[in-house]
């Protein structure tokens, strides 16, 4: 699902709605810029691996093809 300028200060969020970060920077269509949640604590070992995340970063890239869904304030992953 391709990225779009107006997922900018959307929220990044797993299936059943956790919050990982928010998107900050569009890059293109296939690419977008996320800073992590500061309460990410719970953010499972299998999401980070899924989406390439360690962390030793307060900022990620995430793919398109991770996202499943958008709706006005969220953009959901795919179920991983």
């Amino acid at each position: 699902m391709p990225f779009r300028d107006d997922d900018r200060d959307k929220d990044v969020v797993t299936p059943d709605g956790t919050r990982v970060g928010r998107i900050h920077r569009v890059e293109d269509e296939k690419r977008a810029r996320v800073r992590r949640h500061e309460d990410d604590e719970s953010l499972t070992d299998k999401v980070k691996e899924m989406l390439g995340w360690d962390d030793n970063h307060d900022e990620h890239e995430l793919s398109d093809e991770h996202v499943d869904r958008r709706d006005d304030d969220r953009v959901y992953l795919r179920q991983y």
